[in-house]
């Protein structure tokens, strides 16, 4: 006759058994962490599955980074969301409220960030770019053909009337004003750039000398938002950017380097973290197969 213990005692025998085979297989994913040899011969299944595989793990994990959870679809999804934007508005308005009170010079400000000779440099070839731009509008504006024919006209209305300026006519009036056109180009092309140079400086200087907080207060009254043109050259950064940066970044190769240089510990450590619960839910699993498993065989022998 059928025990009844045996009812009992297989389907815990299969539970024990289930529990035990997932719990080896899930060491065995880690353990042991090198390979053991026997006489020359290496033992089979070391060492464990995840320390032999380290560098096919870490060529995964780098190309799913790169392909699938970083990719450039996905990191603009989310800096150029609504609540990113939104989060960069709050941040820079809280930043220009915060200044306002700044009773700093712009120079100051920006020695406060940049060594003093980066601030010097940038200044002077600031300076050297604005002076050549402007110098350049005015040899294009041919400032002396502008004279010369205002001159004139000035000259044709006063003597229009009178018989000097009869005699005179336009065609003797004509040379004299292309060579003060001629002589008044000459000066500007000579001395024209030193004109515009102190110019700037002093503009410059006057500039250098305003408080961070008036700045931002007179920017504002002329109707610049600055939170919203931050966060649109936000939006132009992220749109023309992103792409060239994930280029050179190499995020699989990153990845898959920094992998490789964890230790064996490491990596599991690395792996239970993220699926510890997981794992431990398969060898839990076993037992409830082996149960099972354990049921049907003593239903099947008392049958």
């Amino acid at each position: 006759m059928f025990a009844y213990w045996k009812l009992i005692t297989t389907p815990l025998i299969g539970a024990v058994i289930g529990y035990a085979t997932n719990w080896v297989a899930v060491k065995m994913l880690f353990r042991p962490r090198e390979e053991i040899r026997l006489l020359g011969w290496r033992l089979p299944f070391t060492p464990g599955v995840i320390p032999k595989g380290k560098g096919r793990l870490a060529r995964a994990v780098g190309r799913a980074v790169e392909q699938q959870l970083l990719t450039e679809e996905v990191l603009k999804e989310v800096l150029l969301s609504e609540e990113k934007k939104a989060a960069v508005r709050e941040e820079v308005s809280a930043w220009v409220e915060n200044r306002k009170a700044s009773q700093d010079t712009l120079r100051e400000a920006a020695e406060n960030v940049f060594s003093t000779e980066q601030v010097e440099d940038f200044i002077e070839s600031a300076e050297e770019t604005v002076t050549d731009k402007v110098f350049d509008k005015v040899l294009q504006m041919n400032v002396g053909e502008i004279i010369a024919d205002k001159v004139m006209e000035i000259a044709k209305d006063k003597l229009k009337d009178s018989m000097f300026g009869m005699m005179l006519g336009g065609s003797m009036l004509e040379p004299i004003a292309r060579q003060v056109e001629e002589k008044i180009n000459e000066y500007v092309a000579e001395y024209g750039r030193s004109v515009v140079e102190q110019m700037v400086l002093d503009e410059s200087e006057t500039l250098q000398q305003k408080t961070v907080g008036d700045t931002f207060t007179q920017l504002e009254a002329y109707g610049v938002d600055i939170p919203e043109l931050v966060v649109k050259q936000y939006e132009s950064m992220v749109s023309e950017k992103l792409p060239k940066v994930l280029d050179n970044l190499h995020l699989s190769s990153i990845v898959e380097e920094r992998i490789n240089a964890m230790n064996v510990e490491e990596v599991e450590e690395l792996m239970l973290s993220i699926m510890k619960k997981e794992l431990g839910a398969v060898v839990n699993l076993g037992a409830l197969i082996g149960l099972i498993l354990g049921l049907v065989n003593a239903a099947i022998l008392y049958i």
